[in-house]
Formats: structure tokens, sequence, C-alpha cells
């Protein structure tokens, strides 16, 4: 009778094990790998800006390339000028994924020419990518580079919301390529 109660006692203490045992607390992801709107975890997005900044830099005269991918929708006003509706293809505003890239190019090249090559190149090498603004202005490819900067340094895109839509209202201001 005392093998019986010790073999019973021994399934029950190992059922409780298995059960208590299998029961794992819920992870959190982290801070930097949490998915944005566009599906992309932070590391993500600074791997594929990065990519993208190499591609830049392959177009003939382009020096430099600092790329910032945003899925913040960057609505027109509605006082716009029929520069910014051109830009947009007549549409209200630009949404989905969106690579706005600071270039630093050659003297000797077409700057127009240059800003279409490279739009053209990063929009063909990624099918999520909606649109492609393109810069040659300095004063915007130090804001477009402040703001790589500090996604680079794990801060979240989120933080950035307000200077990315400014960027994309200084974009349509300064009557860019794309």
């Amino acid at each position: 009778m005392f093998k019986k109660q010790t073999g019973f006692l021994l399934v029950i203490l190992f059922l409780v094990m298995l059960i208590c045992g299998c029961q794992t607390e819920e992870r959190k992801p982290l801070e930097n790998q949490t998915q944005d709107n566009a599906g992309l975890t932070a590391s993500d997005r600074r791997v594929l800006a990065d990519r993208l900044s190499r591609l830049a830099t392959e177009v003939e005269g382009v020096q430099k390339a600092t790329v910032v991918i945003s899925d913040i929708t960057l609505a027109n006003d509605s006082k716009s000028n029929s520069t910014a509706n051109d830009i947009n293809n007549t549409e209200s505003d630009i949404s989905g994924m969106i690579v706005m890239v600071g270039i630093s190019i050659n003297d000797q090249v077409n700057e127009a020419k240059t800003k279409t090559e490279v739009m053209n190149k990063l929009k063909a090498s990624d099918k999520r990518i909606s649109q492609v603004l393109v810069t040659s202005d300095p004063n915007l490819v130090k804001k477009i580079s402040d703001v790589a900067a500090g996604i680079i340094k794990g801060e979240p895109i989120s933080k950035y919301e307000m200077n990315l839509k400014q960027l994309g209202k200084e974009f349509r201001n300064n009557n860019p390529a794309f």
C-alpha cells in the first residue's frame, strides 16, 4: 500500500510540475523592436535606410546620401499651390512608406537628372515604398541627417513625427524634383 501512495504522489507531483513549468510569462517586445504602422521594426527601418542610402550613392554624381523612412501621412494644406499638387499627382496627401533622401552631389552633374535617377532607383528597389522625396538643399539635408542620427541612436521614430511632417512641407515648398 505504501508503494501505491508513493507512486500516486509522484504522479501528482509530476503533473503539477508539468502544468506549472509550462506556463511562462508573456514576453514583451523590446522598445526598439516594436513594429510601426508600416510593419517595420526599428531595426528593420535602420537596415532598410542603410541599404537605400548605399543604393543612392551608386547613382553617378551622388557623393553622400542620408535616408529617413517614414510612414507618416504628409497632408497638403488646403492653401497648397499647384506646384505641390503637381508633385503629389493631384492627391490631397502623401501616405504609405515615404523615403526622404538628402543627397550631396558633384557640381559637374545635372541636379534634376540625378534626383530623378535616385528616385527611380530607390522606388524600384522595394515595392513597399510609395513615395521617394529627394533633395540636395543643404538645409533639408541637415534636417534629414539630424532625424536619421536620432533614429540610429535608437530613439523611436514617433519622437520625430512633427519633424517629419515639417520636412514634408518643406519638400513641397522648395519644389523638389519629387
